[in-house]
């Protein structure tokens, strides 16, 4: 009776019904008074009461490391016993208790950047994290074509009863491309490898829930620590066999996020495959990428030196043997051809605005600061306002934020443009471009902005602050710590020609960032020449 009612829990919790939540493990407590304590049971109730109440906005977040270990030791007595659904359901509450978002990606703190080694010690010490940690063996399938490319010309995701002898290689390098969960920051890669020559693309997007998001369940836990264990896969992830093909048959596999589509992967790629990831700032504050087996992965690409150094305090020696490099996010000038409009002088923007770790509430405080001594000042919020969400602290976050701009020193003087298709046209009146998040790795919008002209204010993002993070990133001018500091640097430029000299420099000072040869080609380079 009590696994069950842990599944229920856990599915109640997954989907959001915190208070079927709460009555389920109201009843997994009648049972432990009716018949005593289980050790496995109450570790898994402690770990999901954990997860709400950090859902809730209760702050237990120092309370989850003896919670993870325990329920890590019930993990691995159930792997031991050999009962590998038990150890990934166990695990995946672990999992997601330790990389909970709360914890982590919407704070102005994060111990995976403050104490990596400690906060991690219990998954590292598991005999599930050192099978994560491992080298996997991907197992061949009754349904696999992986061929061995050693013993001839062979290739993978050859049409059944093709020779695989026969026929002109392609002109290009084959590159299976997976966009990832959020997807549309592989646009201008994508686009890149389309227009080379050297690159035969496809583009791989598995569709089923088992790639969605970034929070871990039990089935792909389980596929990769069968995948650990030199065993073939019993938990099926819902690949189409296109995509399958596509990945095996590749020469080259790219996967744009450390996400669960990377997991996967990292699985199934033939030896003799190069395979590359490129890591963002969420994906090193999340549990799929202890999931990757790195070392399938020849090659990572951060967006950033902060983020590249997160990652190695993260995974270790799991990617020492990977070539290790920092291209920044494409942003070509070219999107941005036409000259910014008369009262850009006198407008904030701030692109992509409305989210908590986006913290728009700062951009906010600026524009008041401005507007005590030049009512001229506006703030143009660009993109899609807040959307629904489970979280305590995100809907508070958004409440304080519609009370806030309601004031009477900023009601009248903030533009809401809704989401848009048109950013350069939006961006024609923005003098000034804020970067306001609690965290970055390469802020698109911010730098899209720069290339239209606008001048970066750049807070000193406080969860990656101990990182040097936007120091390492813009000009040290740039960035400042408080609304104050920032209203203090716009006012210092606030005439055309300062304004216009500024950023002239901070583009010099950028120049790789604002360059083909600093992003897309350095890409290309790494994607297609090894």
């Amino acid at each position: 009776m009590r696994p069950q009612l842990r599944r229920l829990t856990r599915w109640a919790v997954r989907r959001g019904r915190f208070e079927q939540a709460d009555d389920l493990l109201a009843a997994v407590d009648l049972l432990r008074s009716l018949f005593g304590p289980d050790p496995r049971e109450d570790a898994a109730a402690e770990a999901l009461r954990i997860h709400v109440a950090l859902v809730r906005g209760e702050d237990r977040g120092a309370e989850v490391g003896e919670p993870a270990r325990r329920l890590l030791v019930e993990a691995d007595a159930a792997l031991e016993a050999g009962d590998l659904r038990e150890t990934s359901e166990l695990g995946a509450i672990a999992l997601g208790l330790l990389f909970h978002q709360q914890l982590h990606t919407a704070r102005e703190r994060t111990p995976l950047v403050e104490d990596p080694d400690g906060f991690l010690r219990p998954l590292r010490e598991s005999r599930v994290g050192q099978l994560l940690a491992a080298r996997g063996v991907p197992p061949l399938g009754p349904d696999s074509l992986l061929v061995d490319r050693a013993e001839g010309e062979g290739t993978a995701g050859l049409d059944d009863g093709a020779d695989p002898g026969a026929g002109a290689r392609p002109a290009g390098l084959r590159v299976s491309l997976l966009p990832g969960v959020y997807g549309h920051h592989a646009a201008p890669l994508i686009a890149a490898l389309d227009r080379d020559e050297r690159a035969e693309l496809t583009t791989v997007r598995p569709a089923t829930s088992s790639f969605r998001g970034m929070m871990i369940d039990a089935p792909i836990l389980q596929h990769r620590l069968e995948h650990a264990l030199g065993r073939v896969p019993t938990v099926g992830l819902d690949v189409d066999r296109e995509d399958y093909d596509a990945v095996v048959g590749a020469d080259v596999v790219v996967a744009d996020w450390a996400d669960k589509g990377a997991v996967w992967t990292s699985t199934v790629v033939p030896e003799g495959t190069r395979m590359v990831v490129r890591v963002h700032s969420v994906d090193a504050l999340s549990a799929p990428a202890q999931l990757v087996d790195w070392s399938r992965v020849d090659d990572i690409v951060f967006v950033a030196d902060h983020i590249r150094d997160l990652f190695v305090r993260i995974l270790r020696e799991r990617i020492s043997h990977a070539r290790l490099h920092v291209v920044t996010n494409i942003v070509p000038p070219a999107n941005f051809p036409d000259p910014l409009l008369p009262d850009a002088s006198r407008t904030l923007g701030v692109v992509g605005w409305a989210q908590v770790v986006k913290d728009p509430a700062f951009a906010v405080e600026v524009l008041a600061h401005l507007a005590r001594e030049d009512d001229r000042w506006r703030l143009r919020l660009i993109g899609s306002d807040f959307g629904d969400h489970h979280a305590a602290a995100d809907v508070a976050y958004a409440r304080a934020f519609r009370e806030r701009v309601l004031r009477e020193d900023v009601v009248d003087r903030i533009d809401y443009t809704g989401f848009t298709r048109e950013l350069p046209r939006h961006l024609r009146h923005v003098g000034f471009v804020l970067s306001t998040s609690l965290r970055e790795g390469c802020p698109v919008g911010t730098l899209e902005a720069t290339a239209a002209g606008a001048f970066p204010v750049v807070r000193d993002w406080p969860a990656f602050a101990p990182l040097g993070a936007a120091r390492g990133l813009f000009p040290g001018r740039c960035v400042v710590r408080t609304p104050a500091e920032a209203a203090e640097l716009i006012r210092s430029l606030a005439e055309d020609e300062d304004r216009r000299r500024a950023v002239a420099e901070v583009r010099e000072a950028m120049a790789e960032q604002f360059s083909d040869a600093g992003t897309t080609d350095r890409l290309l380079d790494i994607v297609l020449g090894g």
